[in-house]
């Protein structure tokens, strides 16, 4: 039977690779994080994509809940991209169409420049009235848009202009602070944010892990007639607690995202339970369940 979601987690149990059916036999449901569970960016993992086709015959609906700053539209267009068929999935919610839907819906949030602190290649779809509005100035904007990820090493300069501009609003479109991209770890815009917090500035936050993110996707499905959900992301620091937060059932994925290195595992290897347990006392919360990776 599901775990419930009412009470606080106190033992992860893992699940291996031959036991995930069983456990996803359990929901009629389910939630998934993108990157580090179905990909890394630049390809799909072969495991995740044979997972959702059988989610799919099986009728279940899927729903992703992505810490990307890109539309809606544009992360759909990414997936077909990389293979990801739109029968294969129901919906999407993504942080940046999140800070797309505050910025048309906010008032103090409508007018004046906007400065875009990170990597904003992927705002191509974000509606042209608030693209015309981004200047390379910060001494011109009214609000901070931190969005995407960037080289770790390019974090001192990134912060440099926001260092003194901690008066302006930052809305984080990326709350992830690190990511794994293509094989490489980065940071993600939530880094900068976090920074600017740090420093005294005020940060309005976007997606994961947000409860009020799990619950807008989570009324999706529900609205599909789903009563049992399962989320499966692989962030200890955004994810899980995020999930956990909105009372969500949760299963971590260990060896497939940003953990794997902390673990000294290779992709999608086997956990080793002495080592799990050792990094999960390291966080505030646990999982539900953990698992290599989707098979």
């Amino acid at each position: 039977m599901p775990a419930s979601h009412f009470q606080a987690v106190t033992d992860t149990r893992l699940v291996d690779h031959a036991g995930l059916d069983a456990l996803c036999a359990d929901y009629d449901a389910y939630l998934l994080d993108l990157w580090g569970v179905l990909m890394d960016g630049a390809e799909v993992f072969p495991g995740a994509l044979a997972w959702l086709q059988r989610r799919a015959a099986e009728g279940k609906p899927v729903w992703f809940l992505s810490n990307a700053s890109r539309s809606v539209a544009e992360m759909a267009a990414t997936l077909t991209a990389l293979g990801v068929s739109p029968t294969l999935y129901s919906g999407i919610t993504t942080s940046g169409q999140l800070a797309i839907d505050a910025i048309e819906r906010t008032p103090e949030l409508q007018r004046g420049g906007i400065y875009i602190a990170g990597v904003g290649d992927a705002l191509e779809t974000w509606p042209a009235h608030i693209r015309e509005r981004f200047d390379a100035d910060i001494h011109k904007a009214s609000l901070i848009l931190g969005v995407g990820s960037f080289p770790t090493d390019e974090l001192e300069a990134r912060f440099a202009p926001l260092r003194h501009a901690v008066e302006l609003p930052f809305l984080c479109a990326n709350p992830d602070r690190v990511v794994v991209s293509a094989g490489r770890t980065v940071f993600g815009a939530g880094r900068l944010a976090e920074a600017f917090a740090e420093q005294g500035g005020q940060v309005q936050w976007f997606g994961k892990p947000d409860p009020a993110a799990f619950r807008i996707a989570e009324r999706q499905l529900q609205a599909r007639g789903a009563q049992r959900i399962l989320f499966v992301g692989d962030s200890l620091v955004t994810d899980v607690p995020g999930a956990l937060a909105a009372r969500i059932d949760t299963l971590w994925l260990a060896a497939t995202g940003i953990h794997r290195q902390a673990l000294g595992l290779p992709f999608n290897g086997a956990l080793e339970e002495e080592k799990v347990q050792a990094l999960l006392d390291g966080y505030p919360v646990r999982p539900h369940f953990a698992a290599p990776g989707l098979v």
